[in-house]
């Protein structure tokens, strides 16, 4: 079997919410075979009651647990941690077991590195070998350095907090059910991303399209050159997203690539079934272009 291709849909509504939605490739006979045998998995069970242990001594703390991450079908992907007995990282899906390994945990400058017992692949199967805690009211997650801009992004959108467990961040279990205040604690260097209000913005020129896969397209994808009629005089950062809110009948995102005070450049991601875009669009930090 040369490979199977799994559509993730990672979010917790009918997918795809962000333009993020994920194509999953398994091939087989691949790195992951040593990683997903019976000694391993023996001895990740064995690992993961020395965690829980610990958990039960700890009682609180302010990033060990056992966290949750994907969309309860492609994608469940669990970590259990602690800061003596370590880690265990599993991903479950729809065939069955994708992902395993174990290790320690050193705990240095705000962020998490995981030492891996086994090689750590990147890609399906894999998992991030530094991850930051962020604690948001009574809520924790555990964030990829190179996912924070995104985290913010989804928090402006209103992709987080999230109601129920699902969803594209490590959160500890049971969390998705406590309230958050204020903003979330994310390093300093990303905190301007975090807005206060939504910022909404307009289309005033398109360039020429192109045509690409897109994760979130099971045929091609479109994507669009345009400018904004809004900048860093409005809190447009490079690497936000905005997304459509007028016209209603299609679907698009803009990922900011270019900002200047009065203006902002970027690209529109939709699939290429969809009407391209024009002057006038409508976009919005907040999904549904909510102010």
């Amino acid at each position: 079997m040369a490979g199977v291709l799994l559509p993730i849909a990672a979010h917790a509504q009918s997918y795809p919410i962000s333009g993020r939605q994920k194509i999953v490739f398994i091939s087989a006979g691949s790195q992951q075979d040593e990683n997903l045998s019976d000694i391993s998995q023996a001895a990740a069970t064995a690992r993961a009651w020395q965690i829980k242990a610990e958990l039960a001594q700890l009682k609180t703390h302010e990033w060990a647990g056992e966290y949750y991450e994907g969309d309860g079908e492609g994608e469940n992907i669990s970590l259990l941690t602690a800061p003596k007995a370590g880690f265990v990282f599993r991903w479950q899906g729809c065939l069955g077991l994708y992902g395993l390994n174990y290790g320690s945990v050193e705990a240095t400058s705000g962020r998490l590195k995981l030492l891996f017992e086994h090689p750590n692949q990147r890609g399906i199967g894999g998992f991030e070998p530094e991850l930051t805690p962020v604690v948001w009211g009574d809520r924790h997650y555990l964030i990829p350095p190179g996912e924070m801009h995104q985290f913010a992004s989804d928090v402006n959108g209103g992709l987080e907090p999230r109601k129920e467990i699902y969803g594209l961040y490590l959160l500890r279990r049971g969390d998705e059910r406590k309230k958050v205040r204020g903003a979330p604690t994310i390093p300093a260097e990303y905190r301007g991303y975090l807005l206060a209000a939504p910022i909404t913005a307009r289309v005033s020129s398109v360039g020429e399209s192109r045509t690409e896969k897109q994760y979130e397209c099971l045929s091609k994808g479109r994507v669009t050159p345009v400018i904004l009629d809004v900048g860093s005089g409005k809190g447009v950062k490079v690497g936000m997203e905005f997304y459509l809110y007028s016209p209603l009948k299609t679907y698009a995102t803009i990922k900011v690539t270019k900002v200047e005070d009065g203006a902002s450049e970027g690209e529109v991601f939709q699939c290429i079934e969809d009407a391209p875009p024009s002057t006038g669009w409508k976009f919005s930090t907040r999904l549904g272009g909510g102010k």
